[in-house]
């Protein structure tokens, strides 16, 4: 059975909150396929220390900022959109803030 992830050797991609936890698992799996990452976080909940040891291009920005993204998304041939704030809380105590970032950042 032919690998899937397999496709992404040699290609440039982009991680959005590729320093959180799931996005910096994905990155290190990509990695290990041979691609090229670019990680696009604006660190609020990711750590820098996720990506320790991680041969990565970090790119530090707002997923609600489209002319940062398409800066970032130069030469990419795949995006991985794992930028978002799952806090209910947090949802609840600022819905603007949530509302950017998890939806206009989409």
């Amino acid at each position: 059975m032919n690998d899937p992830f397999a496709f992404f050797a040699g290609k440039r991609l982009l991680v959005t909150g590729g320093a959180g936890f799931i996005g910096s698992h994905l990155t290190a799996a990509l990695l290990s396929y041979g691609a090229a990452v670019v990680v696009f976080d604006n660190f609020s909940t990711g750590s820098r220390d996720n990506l320790a040891g991680l041969e990565v291009e970090i790119v530090a920005g707002d997923a609600a900022d489209l002319a940062a993204l398409e800066e970032a998304m130069t030469g990419c041939a795949a995006v991985f959109h794992q930028a978002a704030l799952v806090s209910v809380p947090q949802s609840l105590q600022d819905p603007a803030l949530n509302q950017r970032s998890n939806v206009t950042g989409t």
